[in-house]
């Protein structure tokens, strides 16, 4: 994946690239930086860019990515909010809703908890952390019912 945006800071234009892949990479006027994700999961980037003293922030989450300049990602116009709020445990629910994926039902399950904790991810950032706990409820629900079918059809 690659992302591209012209960004004009005192009236000079700037350019910032996003290449996703093995080894993610920020591009800052040819300039080359590498980014690594903060979960091992989900791709999960916060990466600050300082140019001529205006704050920009590459923000990737999963397969999308922006970018926040002084606070206000240019994509939709939203305020920027720190991926360093996500809770500890979002991402718990997140590694277990994946291992126990693997574990219950092998490939499936894992594609579900990846699924299932993007959003957890999200809704956690939202502040509904109600949302986050019926999602993972309903995850396992849905992990141990493929699990019992699939078992059920090989006896």
């Amino acid at each position: 994946m690659k992302k591209q945006w012209n960004v004009t800071i005192n009236g000079v234009s700037h350019s910032i690239e996003y290449r996703a892949g093995w080894g993610s990479k920020l591009i800052v006027d040819g300039q080359v930086h590498k980014v690594k994700s903060q979960n091992w999961f989900i791709v999960m980037i916060d990466c600050p860019i300082n140019i001529d003293g205006s704050e920009i922030r590459l923000v990737v989450r999963g397969s999308k990515a922006d970018i926040a300049v002084n606070g206000v990602y240019q994509s939709n116009q939203e305020q920027y909010i720190p991926l360093k709020n996500v809770a500890a445990w979002a991402n718990v629910l997140l590694g277990i809703s994946v291992i126990g994926g693997w574990l219950l039902c092998n490939t499936v399950g894992i594609l579900l908890g990846v699924l299932f904790g993007y959003q957890y991810l999200n809704f956690n950032l939202k502040g509904k952390n109600g949302a986050v706990i019926g999602m993972f409820i309903g995850c396992t629900v849905i992990q141990v019912a493929i699990m019992v079918i699939v078992s059920m059809t090989l006896y």
